[in-house]
């Protein structure tokens, strides 16, 4: 059995693997956590990648993390693009690397066996979960399992404290393997263990505010104060943890509650909801788990580390520390919870993009390819922004080139054209362009011009009148006003009813 990084990578570079991924488990993961809309997994100790690339070809989003870099190195050659592959020991490392929004799938396959602090490491993993997100254990079973390798399996006594940690625990035997569905971590049980204080977490009454009592009663509320360059940093967006020690009243606290931040100079307060609490035995290793710029962004590590102690002596340090990380959104009853990024998309108008290069022939005259599609519009080297991540210019090189064979350079971008259609009969989107110089073409330069045949069958150069003729004229418009843009003389912004 490996215990140390150095052991898994020279396991792995030997050939050392763990069974493939069964049929009966790719039936029991489809059955019991098909990937939802825009869902997001989490493959821990993801070894060469098979289930981490099993589970994006069931629709997820991957991260898949593991700490033996010689793994992941296969990972990625073998699977490339079907995960984003990290190199992170989930008991040591800062999570800072892991996705900020949660998972609706976490999973472990012949991994739990392995974890030092495996109930604490596991509830840890339950906090990053989303709503009604699942964590899936996959192990081998202690009884089906050599003595001499009884490392790397669970018996059934372990296996019932792992299932009695989540309030919806389901086991699935399947081919010498216990496969366990687990969701909803109980907070009290799981957290006591954890806890220095070695009791549960007792759950404090629903607050009022102005006579109002909270929302519902997993809304819980909560106050903390803060000298005024810490209300400051938190007010400002720059501060997302604070650091306390595990009294009754701070380890009473949980994800989904509200904290009130009250600035001792100025009696200010503002609230936020809590999105994770994580306990840690000492300061130090709080301080190696967590981004200290996050606490504190005006101090360093080593700074910081002075600070919490000259605030806390040894005996409240033994509490233990915890890390409250949250967000900016506010909690209280009154103040309303702004959406999600991703609701909020659906709420606002979709736009498509595009980038196009104006170019001309030595005299200035404008160049354009016939397009195949429909009326066979004449068009400039361009087009939508379908590519993750690039700029509308980048996106206009791009089509450039894959429309005419040529790598036009323009230099520093020119912009000489924003360019709004509104939606219309043929597109039921609004589309924002925006028409770059592209430069001169030399004679040879057009020599070479190569069609894609899939998109254009015609590049021709005309001075305006001839574009005048061969266009319609709502068409001609944007040519119009773009040549007047280059000279000096027309509009840079052009709105286009189609």
């Amino acid at each position: 059995m490996f215990t140390s990084q150095e052991e898994w990578d020279r396991g792995y570079a030997d050939g050392c693997r763990y069974r493939q991924l069964g049929d009966s488990e790719r039936t029991l993961l489809a059955t019991h956590v098909p990937a939802p809309d825009a869902g997001r997994a989490l493959d821990v100790g993801c070894g060469v990648g098979e289930l981490a690339a099993h589970l994006a070809g069931l629709g997820y989003a991957v991260d898949a993390v593991d700490w033996s870099e010689t793994a992941l190195a296969e990972a990625r050659t073998r699977h490339r693009e079907a995960a984003r592959w990290l190199r992170l020991d989930v008991e040591g490392d800062d999570w800072s690397p892991l996705h900020a929004g949660g998972y609706d799938l976490i999973t472990l396959r012949f991994v739990a066996p392995f974890l030092n602090a495996r109930d604490r490491t596991l509830h840890m993993l339950g906090r990053r979960l989303r709503p009604g997100g699942t964590l899936v254990v996959i192990t081998p079973l202690a009884a089906d399992t050599p003595a001499e390798r009884r490392g790397i399996a669970l018996d059934e006594d372990e296996l019932e404290a792992l299932r009695n940690r989540w309030a919806i625990a389901e086991r699935h035997d399947t081919e010498g393997l216990a496969f366990l569905v687990l969701r909803s971590p109980r907070r009290n049980e799981a957290t006591a263990q954890d806890s220095p204080l070695g009791v549960g977490k007792q759950a404090t009454p629903s607050s009022t505010r102005n006579g109002e009592a909270t929302a519902t009663a997993s809304l819980r509320e909560h106050h903390f104060h803060l000298l005024g360059r810490y209300y400051g940093q938190v007010e400002s967006g720059r501060k997302t943890v604070e650091v306390r020690v595990a009294t009754p009243d701070k380890a009473a606290v949980d994800a989904g509650d509200a904290i009130v931040f009250h600035d001792r100079d100025s009696g200010r307060e503002l609230d936020i909801v809590v999105k994770r609490v994580t306990p840690y035995a000492s300061f130090e290793e709080l301080l190696s788990g967590e981004d200290s710029s996050r606490i504190d962004p005006d101090a360093a590590r080593e700074e910081l580390l002075v600070k919490l102690r000259s605030i806390y002596p040894p005996d409240k340090e033994a509490l233990g520390p915890l890390a409250f990380e949250f967000d900016h959104r506010p909690g209280r009853p009154g103040h309303s919870l702004p959406m999600t990024p991703s609701q909020y998309a659906q709420t606002v108008p979709h736009h498509t993009v595009y980038g196009c290069l104006y170019v001309r022939d030595e005299h200035d005259r404008p160049i354009q390819l016939r397009s195949v599609y429909g009326s066979r519009l004449w068009q400039f080297p361009g087009g939508n922004l379908d590519t993750q991540g690039e700029d509308p210019f980048q996106t206009s090189l791009r089509e450039a080139f894959e429309e005419t064979g040529l790598e036009i350079d323009p230099g520093t971008p020119k912009l000489l054209l924003t360019h709004f259609l509104h939606a219309g009969p043929r597109l039921p989107l609004n589309k924002v362009g925006f028409i770059f110089d592209g430069g001169r073409l030399t004679t040879d330069q057009l020599r070479r011009i190569r069609l894609d045949a899939a998109e254009h069958d015609l590049w021709a150069v005309h001075d305006l009148d001839g574009w005048r003729q061969l266009m319609a004229p709502l068409a001609f418009t944007r040519l119009d006003a773009v040549e007047r843009a280059r000279l000096g003389e027309g509009p840079a912004y052009l709105i286009t009813h189609t």
